[in-house]
C-alpha cells in the first residue's frame, strides 16, 4: 500500500527587525502609561491625605465641643522646658486612639483648679518629673509610636530614632497646627495671631477666630528632615541669627523682600542646620507639630530659624516654618470650619498670611 508523504508548512518566524519594533512599541506605551499610573497614584496619596487632615480637624472640633476651648501646642511633662507634649497628644482620644493616649505619664497638675484631674486638659504648663518625660519618650515610649492620621503618604519616610547626627529621630509627623502668620515659633506668647497657641493666658477658642472660620487656616502640611544635619532642601531647616527676624517690619506680615532677606542668609550662609524636623508627633516644637503662614506653601527657600539650634528644630523663637508637601504644585489646607483644599504654591503672599491670621479683619481675597 502506497504512503503518501505530507509536506510540512514552511513556518515563519519572527525577524529580528520586527522583534526590535515590538519590543519599540512596547516601550513607548510603557513611556505613556507611567505618566498616568504616577499621577493616579498619587491623586490616591493625596486624597488619604485629606483624608488625614479632615479626620485631624473633626478630632479639633471634638474637642473643642468637649472642654469649649482649643488645646495648646504645649504641655510640660518633665522638669525641662523642652520636655513637653504637642496639641496632637491632646486629640488622640478623638481621633480612635485613646489607647495610646492613656499610655502617656502627664502630671495631675495639667488639669486647671475647679477642674477634673488626670491630665486631660490643656493648660500650657504643670512641671512634671524626669521619670515621667523618660518614659514618654524613651525608644519603646508612646512618642515613638507611628500613628497613621500624622502620615502624608506622599511624604518621605522620617529618620528613625538613632539615625547619625538625626537627634530627635521618631516616627514622623506631616501635620502642624498653624499660630498665624507671625515670623516667631514656639515662645512669641500672646503674639500668636493663629488659631492654636503655646502657653498661657493665651487660650483660644472657635469664636477668637473672628474672621470666620472657612478663612482660617487651622493646619496643613510639611515634610520630615533627612536626619543627618545636612544642606537639604527642601527637607531640612535652616537657621541665620534673630537680627534678621527682629528688623521686619510688621512681624505679622512680613514683605517679599524681608522673607528673601532671610531665606537667603538661611540658604547661603546657614549658621547651623539640623535634621531632625517632623519626626516626633508628640513634640511641641515648630516644624514638628506647628507651622506658620509667614511664606508661601513649598518656600523656595529653605525653612528657616533664628539664633542656632537649642534641642531641635525648632524650638526657640523666631522661625519661619511654611507649609510644605511632594505633591505636585501646592499643600493641603486644613481651615477652621474642618474643610479642606488645596491651596497652590503660587498663592498671593498676603492673602496666604490673612488664611493664617484669625483676626486681622480684612477680607480673604480668592485663592
Amino acid at each position: 500500500m502506497a504512503r503518501y508523504c505530507v509536506p510540512l508548512r514552511h513556518r515563519r518566524a519572527f525577524t529580528l527587525v520586527e522583534l526590535l519594533v515590538v519590543i519599540a512599541i512596547i516601550g513607548v506605551l510603557v513611556a505613556l502609561l507611567l505618566p498616568a499610573v504616577q499621577a493616579a497614584r498619587e491623586a490616591a496619596r493625596r486624597t488619604s491625605c485629606t483624608n488625614n487632615l479632615k479626620q485631624l480637624g473633626l478630632g479639633m472640633h471634638n474637642f473643642h465641643d468637649t472642654y469649649n476651648r482649643l488645646p495648646y501646642n504645649y504641655q510640660m511633662v518633665g522638669v525641662n522646658q523642652w520636655e513637653a507634649l504637642s496639641a496632637h497628644y491632646f486629640i488622640l482620644p478623638f481621633v480612635e486612639q485613646k489607647p495610646l493616649f492613656d499610655t502617656f505619664q502627664v502630671p495631675l497638675t495639667t488639669a486647671k483648679e475647679g477642674q477634673s484631674q488626670g491630665g486631660t486638659l490643656p493648660n500650657g504648663g504643670a512641671v512634671g518629673n524626669a521619670a515621667m518625660w523618660t518614659f514618654d519618650n524613651a525608644v519603646t515610649g508612646p512618642i515613638h509610636v507611628t500613628v497613621k492620621v500624622f502620615l502624608c503618604p506622599s511624604a518621605q519616610k522620617a529618620p528613625a530614632r538613632g539615625v547619625p547626627a538625626s537627634g530627635w529621630g521618631g516616627p514622623g509627623c506631616n501635620y502642624g497646627w498653624c499660630t498665624g502668620s507671625r515670623s516667631e515659633v514656639v515662645w512669641a506668647g500672646n503674639n500668636f495671631n493663629g488659631m492654636i497657641t503655646y502657653q498661657l493666658p493665651s487660650e483660644r477658642g472657635l469664636k477668637d477666630a473672628t474672621d470666620g472660620l472657612s478663612n482660617t487656616l487651622l493646619a496643613s502640611e510639611f515634610l520630615s528632615g533627612t536626619g543627618p544635619n545636612t544642606a537639604t532642601y527642601p527637607f531640612n531647616t535652616f537657621y541665620t541669627n534673630d537680627s534678621l527676624f527682629t528688623s521686619i517690619a510688621n512681624r505679622n506680615f512680613p514683605t517679599v523682600a524681608e522673607l528673601n532677606n532671610i531665606g537667603t542668609q538661611a540658604k547661603n550662609s546657614p549658621s547651623g542646620i539640623r535634621g531632625n524636623n517632623g519626626t516626633m508627633w508628640a513634640w511641641y516644637a515648630a516644624g514638628h507639630s506647628t507651622l506658620n503662614t509667614a511664606a508661601p506653601p513649598n518656600w523656595n527657600f529653605p525653612t528657616a530659624g533664628g539664633n542656632c539650634c537649642p534641642g531641635g528644630a525648632h524650638d526657640w523663637g523666631q522661625g519661619i516654618i511654611p507649609a510644605r508637601s511632594l505633591h505636585p504644585g501646592g499643600v493641603n489646607a486644613l481651615l477652621g470650619d474642618g474643610s479642606v483644599r488645596f491651596v497652590a504654591n503660587t498663592v498671593d503672599l498676603l492673602t496666604w498670611q490673612r488664611v493664617g491670621a484669625r483676626n486681622d479683619g480684612v477680607p480673604v481675597g480668592n485663592y
